[in-house]
This record gives C-alpha cells, sequence and structure tokens, in this order.
C-alpha cells in the first residue's frame, strides 16, 4: 500500500524501511572491520602492509621464494647541514641538497686515501628527521680518537663554496685551522661560513671496519653510548621492531644484523630520486612498509631505525661520498656527490661507516647527470665494510658478504646441526649404550643428540638430549671426554668446542638407568608366556668434525715499527687465548675477542702473522714497504739555492708527515701528496733524507756547481748574441732608452684618453640623467604631456642620426683630402712637412731607410753623409713632432722649409756622393 505522504509513488514503504536497514547494517560493518583491522594484522600493532614484506627466503604469501632484487635508480646543505634537518622531499621542489644533481664543484680534496667526507652527525629521531642539537667546542688543537685505529688519513681540502662545515674523514684528529669548533658528534664547524678558496689540512684516524674484527664485537656498550643511540619513538618500534626481529633472527652478531638489515634495504628497495613528496610522520616505517623506492635520507634513515629497534647503537651521518678522482690522490667533490649514511657503533671498536644506499645506481645516476653536462665521469667508492663498487661494475658484483645466520645460509631451519649418517642409519653413533642391541636412532629407544648452532672451535653450544621425542634429564655430556655438565629438564647442557680437529660428544645415562629402562610388556590371562621389554639405550656418542682454519686479519698501520692489532676468528667465533707468532716467534696471546696488540718489526720486508692454539691454527703474510724518496729541481736544472721537489713513497703510495732532512739539518714535512719543496744549499752537492716509521731513505742532487756554470755559459751565450745582432741592427743604448721612452710616453697618453673619454661620458651620463629626471617631473607635475616627451625623444633620435650622417660624411671627406694631399686634415702645413722628409731623404745615402728611425736617419745624414746637423736635426725634430707627437704643423713649416734648402745647397756643394756608407753588405735596390 502507498502512502499518501510518500513523495514516491512507485516504491512501498517496506522496502523503504529495508533499505535503511541495510545501510545501518552495512555501516556497522565498516565501523567494526575498522577497529578489528589492526588486531587482526600478523603482529597485533603493526600496519597490515607488514606481512606483505619479503623476508629473505619468504614469499609474500608463506610460500618459500626468493626476495627481488633492487632496481635502478643545488643546494649546499651538505656544506651547511644545521642542527635538524627533514627526510625526503619532491624533487622538483630542491628542497634536498641530498637529491641535487649539481655537478658544480663543491670542494677538492688531496688525500692519502679515498674517503666519505663527513659535514655532520645526528642523534635524535623524531619521526619525519633527525635533531642532532649540541653545543660544539672550540677545538684545542687536538681530538680525542676512540676506539681501536686501522689507519692514518692525511687531506688538504679546498672549499669552491661557502661552507659552515668543514668536510673531515671521520674520526677527524687534528685540523689546521684554529677558528674552529668541535661537536661531540665529530664535526668541525665554524661560527661564521667560510668563503670560497678556503684551504686546510687535517689528519683523521679511521676505524677498523674488516668483518673478521667487526664479527668479534659484542654488546657490551658504554651507558651514554646505548642509552642515546638506541631510542626511537613508541610507535615506531611498535611497527620496525617485530619486522625486524624476524629479519634478523638467526643472526649471532651486531655485526651481522647490521648486514643482514643492509642487504635487505639494498635488495627490496630501489634507488630513485623523484620521490614525490616526504611522508608526513614517519619516514623510516613508510619506506619499510609502504615505499618502494627512495634515495640515500631514506635508506640511511630506515637502517638507523631498524638497527634501534634490535638496541644496537646507531645514528644518521651526512656529508659528501668520495667523489671522482681526477688527479694523483687528488679528487673533485661536486654537488651531487651529497650524502646520507649510517655510523654503527661497535663495542671496543666505535662508530663504523655503513651504506645502505645502492651504490650501483647512485653511481649510475651521477655518471648520467654529468653525462647530460657533457662531461665524462669516472668513480669508485668503499661503501659499507667489505664492499666496493665502481662505474660500470655490475651490481652482483659489488653487494657485501652474505653473513653467517642470514638468509641464504645453508642449515636446518631451526639452525641446529644434525651430524651426518653412516650407511646403517646409525650415525656417528655407536648405537650400542650398554645393551649393544644396536637400534639406530630412528627406532624406539635411541638418544638424539641437536646442537644450537655449527659445532666451531671455541663457540658455546647447547646440546640437547631426547628419546623418543622426549628430552633426557640428568645425563652426563661430554666434549672430547671432559665432561661439561647434566642435562637439565630440558634435556640440554651448555658448553665450548674445543679446539681440535673432531669434536665427539659423548652422552652417558647410566647413573639415571631407571628412567631409561623401556616398559615391560604386559602379563594377562590370554598368554602363557611372559616378553620382556628391551633395555634402553644408556650412552651414546656423535663425532663432529671442525674447521681448524683460522681466518687472520690485521688492522692498525702496516708499516715498520707499526703497532697493530691481530683478530682471530674460526667462523667469526674468536680465537681465545692462543698464540700470535710473528715470523715463528711468540709475542702475544689473544684475548676473548680474538685480538691481541703487536708491534710489527722495524726492517723492511715480509712478516709472517700467525695465531695457534691447539689443532686451531691460521697465518697471513703482509710485507711491511721500503721508505723511497725521488727528487726533481723545480727549476730545469738543480742549482745551488734553488728549489728541489721531494716526493715519499711507500709502495707507490704517498707518505705523510714525513721529516725531510738537506744535509742533516731537518727543513720540510711532506704533505696529503707525499711532497715537500726544500731549498739547495750553496754547495756543489747536498744530501736529502726522507725519515718515517723507524726507516730514512736517502738521495743525493749532485753537480750543483756544474749545472750553475754551465746555466751561466748558456746565458752568457745568449746575452752575447743578443748583443751581436743588436750591433749588427744597429741597437744602441741610445736607441733602446728612446723606445722605453716612446713606451713610456705612449702609455700614459693611452690613460689619459681613457680617462678623458671616460669623464665626458660620465658627464654626458649625468647630464641626460638630469634632463630624464626633469622630464620625469615635468610630467608628473603636468607641466609636459607624454605627446611632448615623445616629440622631443624623436627630436634627439632624429639629431643623434644627423650628427651621425654629418661624422660620416666628413671621414669620407677627409679620407679624400688625405688620399689628395698626402692623407691629412691640414693639407697645407703637414703636407709641408712630409714633403721636406722625402726632400731630406733624396740626400741620404741609406738604400734601405724605411728600416730606420728618424733619429738613426739623421744620424747616419750628419756622420756619413756630412749633411749640416743643425739642419738635419731641425728637419728630424719637426717630423717627429708632427707625425708622432701630433703637433701643430705650422709651427714648423718656415723653420723646416729654411732648414731643407740649406741641406740641399750643401748636398749640392760636396763633389761626390758616399752610396751605402751605413752598411757595406746590404744589397741595392
Amino acid at each position: 500500500m502507498v502512502s499518501d505522504d510518500s513523495p514516491f509513488d512507485d516504491v512501498s514503504a517496506d522496502r523503504d524501511y529495508l533499505r535503511v536497514l541495510l545501510t545501518v547494517v552495512c555501516v556497522v560493518a565498516v565501523v567494526l572491520a575498522t577497529a578489528m583491522l589492526p588486531i587482526l594484522a600478523p603482529s597485533g600493532t603493526q600496519s597490515p602492509l607488514e606481512s606483505l614484506i619479503p623476508l629473505p627466503q619468504e614469499s609474500p604469501f608463506g610460500e618459500a621464494g626468493g626476495t627481488s632484487t633492487g632496481g635502478s635508480g643545488g643546494q649546499l646543505g651538505a656544506l651547511n647541514p644545521g642542527s635538524q634537518t627533514d627526510v625526503g622531499g619532491s624533487l622538483d621542489s630542491g628542497d634536498s641538497p641530498y637529491q641535487s644533481q649539481d655537478t658544480e664543484p663543491h670542494f677538492t680534496v688531496t688525500s692519502s686515501e679515498p674517503a666519505y667526507w663527513r659535514t655532520g652527525a645526528y642523534e635524535t629521531y623524531t619521526g619525519t628527521g633527525w635533531d642532532g642539537r649540541a653545543d660544539p667546542q672550540a677545538y684545542q688543537g687536538q681530538m680525542a680518537v676512540d676506539g681501536m685505529a686501522d689507519s692514518t688519513v692525511d687531506y688538504e681540502v679546498r672549499l669552491a663554496k661557502s661552507a659552515t662545515s668543514l668536510p673531515t674523514v671521520w674520526r677527524p684528529r687534528s685540523v689546521s685551522r684554529d677558528d674552529v669548533m668541535v661537536t661531540e658528534y665529530g664535526a668541525v664547524t665554524s661560527e661564521r661560513p667560510l668563503p670560497a678558496g678556503t684551504t686546510y689540512s687535517a689528519t683523521s684516524v679511521t676505524p677498523p671496519d674488516a668483518p673478521e674484527v667487526l664479527r668479534t664485537s659484542g654488546r657490551d656498550y658504554p651507558e651514554d653510548i646505548e642509552s642515546r643511540y638506541t631510542g626511537i619513538p613508541a610507535s615506531t618500534s611498535a611497527q620496525v621492531g617485530p619486522f625486524t626481529d624476524r629479519l634478523t633472527e638467526d643472526s649471532d652478531s651486531p655485526y651481522e644484523t647490521a648486514v643482514a638489515v643492509e642487504q635487505w634495504l639494498e635488495a627490496n628497495k630501489n634507488y630513485s630520486l623523484n620521490v614525490s613528496q616526504p611522508p608526513e610522520d614517519d619516514v623510516a616505517s613508510e619506506f619499510i612498509f609502504e615505499m618502494d623506492e627512495g634515495y640515500c635520507e631514506y635508506f640511511a634513515t630506515s637502517m638507523v631505525v631498524m638497527l634501534r629497534s634490535q638496541d644496537i647503537p646507531a645514528r644518521y651521518v651526512v656529508g659528501y661520498s668520495t667523489g671522482e678522482r681526477t688527479g694523483q690522490n687528488q679528487y673533485t667533490v661536486r654537488g651531487m656527490n651529497a650524502h646520507a649514511w649510517v655510523e654503527v657503533y661497535f663495542e671496543d671498536v666505535g662508530w663504523v661507516k655503513f651504506d645502505p644506499t645502492p651504490g650501483q645506481e647512485r653511481l649510475a645516476s651521477e655518471q648520467q647527470a654529468m653525462q647530460n653536462d657533457s662531461q665524462a665521469y669516472s668513480a669508485s667508492e668503499s661503501g659499507s665494510p667489505d664492499e666496493e663498487f665502481a662505474v660500470g661494475t655490475p651490481a652482483d658484483e659489488t653487494q657485501t658478504e652474505t653473513p653467517t645466520g642470514v638468509a641464504g645460509q645453508e642449515s636446518a631451519s631451526d639452525g641446529t646441526e644434525i651430524p651426518e649418517t653412516d650407511a646403517d642409519g646409525t650415525g656417528d653413533t655407536d648405537g650400542t649404550g650398554d645393551s649393544g642391541d644396536g637400534q639406530t636412532a630412528s627406532q624406539s629407544g635411541e638418544f638424539v643428540i641437536e646442537l644450537n648452532r655449527t659445532a666451531t672451535p671455541g663457540a658455546a653450544v647447547a646440546a640437547t638430549v631426547t628419546r623418543d621425542g622426549a628430552p633426557v634429564e640428568g645425563a652426563t655430556v661430554s666434549f672430547n671426554g671432559e665432561p661439561v655438565g647434566t642435562t637439565g629438564p630440558d634435556g640440554t647442557v651448555s658448553g665450548t668446542v674445543p679446539y681440535e680437529a673432531e669434536l665427539t660428544i659423548t652422552v652417558d645415562a647410566s647413573s639415571n638407568e631407571d628412567s631409561l629402562v623401556a616398559p615391560s610388556v604386559p602379563r594377562d590371562s590370554a598368554r602363557a608366556f611372559a616378553v620382556t621389554g628391551p633395555q634402553a639405550q644408556q650412552s651414546t656418542n656423535a663425532s663432529y668434525e671442525l674447521n681448524t682454519t683460522a681466518s687472520v686479519s690485521i688492522t692498525g698501520e702496516q708499516v715498520t715499527g707499526g703497532e697493530v692489532t691481530v683478530t682471530a676468528t674460526v667462523d667469526g667465533v674468536p680465537v681465545r687465548d692462543g698464540d700470535v707468532l710473528l715470523d715463528g716467534e711468540q709475542v702475544a696471546m689473544t684475548d676473548r675477542q680474538g685480538r691481541a696488540t703487536v708491534t710489527l718489526p722495524t726492517e723492511p720486508g715480509n712478516v709472517s702473522v700467525a695465531v695457534e692454539r691447539d689443532a686451531v691454527s691460521g697465518n697471513r703474510t703482509i710485507e711491511l714497504e721500503r721508505l723511497a724518496v725521488a727528487t726533481s729541481p723545480t727549476l730545469p736544472l738543480a742549482v745551488p739555492v734553488a728549489g728541489q721537489t721531494v716526493n715519499a713513497t711507500m709502495g707507490g703510495d704517498p707518505v705523510t708527515n714525513a721529516t725531510v732532512t738537506v744535509d742533516g739539518e731537518p727543513t720540510a714535512r711532506t704533505g696529503a701528496a707525499g711532497l715537500a719543496t726544500v731549498g739547495m744549499p750553496f754547495t756543489a752537492s747536498a744530501q736529502i733524507s726522507v725519515s718515517k716509521y723507524g726507516q730514512t731513505a736517502t738521495t743525493t742532487v749532485s753537480g750543483l756547481f756544474v749545472n750553475a756554470a754551465g746555466a751561466v755559459v748558456a746565458l752568457g751565450a745568449l746575452v752575447a748574441g743578443t748583443v751581436v745582432v743588436a750591433r749588427r741592427r744597429n741597437v744602441t743604448p741610445g736607441r733602446i732608452l728612446i723606445w722605453v721612452q716612446a713606451a713610456r710616453e705612449l702609455a700614459v697618453g693611452a690613460l689619459v684618453g681613457i680617462a678623458v673619454i671616460a669623464d665626458d661620458l660620465l658627464g654626458r651620463l649625468r647630464t641626460r640623467l638630469a634632463l630624464t629626471v626633469t622630464a620625469l617631473r615635468d610630467l608628473l607635475a603636468g607641466h609636459r604631456s607624454p605627446a611632448t616627451l615623445l616629440d622631443a625623444l624623436r627630436a634627439w633620435i632624429s639629431e643623434r642620426l644627423s650628427a651621425a650622417e654629418d661624422a660620416a660624411s666628413d671621414a669620407v671627406a677627409a679620407v679624400s683630402t688625405a688620399d689628395s694631399n698626402g692623407g691629412d686634415g691640414t693639407p697645407a702645413a703637414r703636407v709641408t712637412i712630409r714633403e721636406a722628409w722625402t726632400r731630406f731623404l733624396t740626400h741620404v745615402s741609406l738604400r734601405r731607410y724605411w728600416t730606420r728611425t728618424p733619429g738613426e736617419i739623421a744620424t747616419h745624414a750628419i756622420d756619413r753623409d756630412g749633411l749640416p746637423p743643425a739642419a738635419v736635426r731641425t728637419v728630424r725634430d719637426a717630423f717627429r713632432a708632427v707625425e708622432y707627437g701630433q703637433r701643430d704643423p705650422q709651427e714648423h713649416v718656415a723653420a723646416v722649409e729654411d732648414a731643407i734648402r740649406t741641406i740641399e745647397t750643401a748636398a749640392g756643394q760636396q763633389s761626390t756622393a758616399t752610396d751605402d756608407t751605413d752598411d757595406p753588405t746590404e744589397e741595392r735596390a
């Protein structure tokens, strides 16, 4: 029935009620689904998309499978990083210097080895960026270096842009400037921006980054480090923590955890600068769970957060990557090299660099930027420990090693190792116990021994003993005959694997015999005979072959007399209390981390470094290079007092900060390129020596006086030849003086002329500006109309054009007059002077007079031709004044006419003329 009040004549009221009810149900369902979604998520509090993030060897849908591989992928913020920074930004906005593809150099470095150039570090993760506010302290001439030392890097930097933070290599020890500050994060800053062109030198001590060393570091962090560098927001920890727990569950050390996180980021996130916009609340969670690509800020932030979720101290660092090598030990670092990376803290080692950004894709992006700028680009870098990549190198050749316990290893799914079985199924166990029944481990009553990790010498392992799937309690377990303990309620006992070639685990349960007797078969009236149950196995043993080859790593400067740290491990487990031998002689013992500090021999050559303990041993041979010195003169020849360039090297590498002596006197120290310049003494020869690392290399520069004498003879010959040529050309000191004076007068005249022209132009400009201002004022005051000003402008343009036409006409007329009257604007007077000079030349015996100056011609006419001196000088002076001095010719006309008549009269009275008396060898015309 249709209601009279309903506006819809064709819809019944019942259907309206049904629609309303259906709508209410849908709304309630949506609300409930929204509320239940976080609860139903895999970990309860994380993003639902987290379940879709692939773990190593884990399909997003729970099926076994591989992981995806990484794809491809101007401003001065890195030189002025500030105390706070946001992460991310649009490529179009240009907000982030770490998205810049600017190829303009920011600074150049001369360094003893390549490195990342650090400008700042940050401590607190805010969700959208980083906070690194700290009170910098004045530089006191030396900075403390905490942790182990690997190598010393000396470098010189020249800024091409203004900077408030000086690029340095981690860890800086000294810098050549006194007007700088040092932050608690190890950044060197300046209160006022240092201008482009600023240069400084610095020395840094790098931490060791050998995997063998880092694997041995535990988690006993300093309290201050742990409290400051492991914190992240609770909401971030709730999302990222469980995911990272699963990702790194098989990692046995902080190093393996760091490598696992880095490799996951590089394999599952693509590198791209074209990120549309930064996340609004949590950059790390957004990048890990929601984004497919990003650039260095995203990679570095995510790795720091993931490591902190595992209570591993880490921090966010900014600066520049290595840049392009553009000369011997020289690197050009551009705006596009601005970069962000990670520093991870390792116990006893200190902060170590990790770079999770895919290096190969980043270098390819930089190469493309250079090609867009029509420039070639070649660069190679060392990112994380044991990682190298270069322009043009395939990505699969630049991956870091797979850490122990990380996806990709072949082991049991639960991390245990099952001993190999013999053909009879008994494994390496004798399977006999005391009963001698020969049952196998797969049969009822047999012991099964399982280890929680690979048996490695020195490793602490947990052995679990079970029988028929149930733990065996109270059994005595021995390793190679030495009891290590009794199994507990869970059937487990822990012990340390001995340093032997084989581990034999023996289980003896004879003291717990009652619990090991198999139950008897029950009797009943249906059976007339008794069946006794078998006696349970009371003992067994299993054997494991052990790796006894130790890996020996050496950190520190491997030079004569150098102090280095030797680290010995077997499959990442430290070799503790091992003997350290140098060339067969014991010099130290390793500590609980498998490390020992030793001093290398003072003589160059090969040195064998070995570590031994029982059956475990390992060795490594290092070469202690010999110090070498080479010299080259700063002048073409080595002569007394002149400079000499000294080049100190070891194995072809520059030796920095070496002492240079000349004849036993210290005079200089080598710089970052191993070079120094010294002066030669005033002796026949000089002995130059270079000393460092307990070595001294010497060379002798001889023949200083001989070279000097040869140089003097050559110089004398040059001077003599010049004099001879000058005499043949009749070049006298007087003529040279005249040339100098003429040049000086010409220069002065040019300067005066320029000043006059400039003054005239400025005067005209001032007049024109005044007229313009007056015209504008009249226009604003209503005294003149725009039409009047336009007419005035037209009149001015017409006047200028008319003046230009008149000037052109005058120039044409002047040229015509000059052609007809000798090329002068005042024909009567100037032509008279030129004609007089021409008439004078007819009485001079020089045939090539055009190669002589007026003064030389006049001298020849007086000395050789006997013409009247006074008359000749009058003609000469008038010609000079008019032709070269631009004097008024009219002043000289009368005197010149009298002088030329006198010359012609004297010439006519001569009975004979001397022909070519100046140079008898000259050709006659």
